[in-house]
């Protein structure tokens, strides 16, 4: 009767630590899965209404992104700005593509040596309406070489890896790519810096608006160019065409508005596959700037004509396109 007790007993009691082994090792896995992340933004970033981000260099005056209708704009002092379409899709793509190669530190205790405090890191926030859908400090970066250093392996590249925390919480991970380039950037680099992006094959007629009677038309007549009527120099055309058919400015200026409400100068070019005719258009200026260049593919913004000489490489003359004179 003993022993039939005991094994009952022994039974029972193996059952008990059979359970609680079972608890434990469930309880672990949890806190794993906790500590561990398979990602360090889950979120859909077509729900996303607003990123901002707080400058590594000046924390003090945040970047931030709104979508607006079909767009972004970037806020600052009560003004909107157009974004840089393809900054802001590599910012959310960035983000949401942030995979944990290693916890770093479980605890604040190591925050500033991985620079991923409040005063030290780049904190990025992205907003879903009203509700914040994820808040992430990038701290410093670290490179690692190619585990293999032998001659075959020369052209390996290193890996560099970012230091990376969730607000409200203690670990820091470390995430492979180098983020401070993306994200510490001023206000203007994510600004929408497109004057003319067009494919020239498509270009069918310029029209050159010009004062007095220097206006022109560049029209194509089947493989050529006329310029009013004339053969144009096939090199002269597609040099011109290259220059400026994917043209960008940083020089902003955003502190006056052209002296006339009227163009002294307009390009304006139609092509196939056009929903409507891109415009370019100068406008009298201060002696700083002489002109004030926008566009219609980039409304709202203003460039300085001046610097970079960019109202003489878009409204070039007549004479640029016709077949140079050769003297017998």
């Amino acid at each position: 009767m003993y022993k039939k007790l005991n094994i009952k007993s022994l039974v029972i009691i193996f059952a008990v630590l059979l359970i609680i082994v079972i608890i434990v090792f469930y309880l672990d896995s949890k806190k794993g899965e906790r500590t561990f992340r398979s990602n360090i933004v889950d979120i859909d970033t077509s729900k996303v209404t607003s990123i901002i981000i707080y400058p590594k260099s000046n924390r003090q005056e945040p970047v931030e992104i709104i979508r607006k209708d079909y767009s972004w704009k970037i806020k600052s002092r009560q003004k909107l700005f157009n974004a840089d379409e393809n900054i802001v899709t590599n910012i959310l793509k960035t983000m949401t593509e942030l995979k944990p190669k290693r916890v770093a530190a479980a605890d604040r205790s190591r925050w500033e040596e991985f620079e991923v405090t409040d005063s030290l890191a780049t904190r990025v926030q992205l907003i879903t309406g009203k509700k914040t859908g994820a808040d992430i400090y990038f701290g410093k970066f670290s490179y690692q070489q190619p585990k293999n250093q032998m001659a075959y392996y020369y052209n390996q590249q290193g890996t560099i890896n970012t230091f990376v925390r969730i607000a409200r919480d203690k670990i820091v991970y470390v995430v492979e790519g180098y983020l401070g380039m993306t994200l510490n950037r001023g206000l203007n680099e994510f600004r929408n810096k497109s004057i003319l992006r067009s494919n020239k094959s498509d270009w069918t007629r310029l029209s050159f608006t010009y004062p007095a009677d220097s206006s022109f038309y560049l029209v194509r007549e089947g493989v050529n160019w006329m310029v009013d009527g004339l053969l144009a120099d096939s090199a002269s055309v597609a040099s011109y065409f290259n220059s400026i058919s994917w043209l960008t400015s940083s020089d902003f200026v955003d502190d006056q508005k052209p002296l006339h409400t009227e163009a002294d100068f307009t390009l304006k070019i139609e092509g196939n596959n056009f929903v409507k005719p891109i415009q370019v258009k100068a406008f009298k200026a201060d002696t700083a700037n002489r002109y004030l260049i926008t566009s219609s593919l980039n409304e709202g913004a203003f460039f300085s004509g001046a610097k970079s000489k960019l109202t003489e490489k878009i409204f070039v003359g007549k004479n640029e396109f016709l077949v140079p004179v050769v003297l017998q």
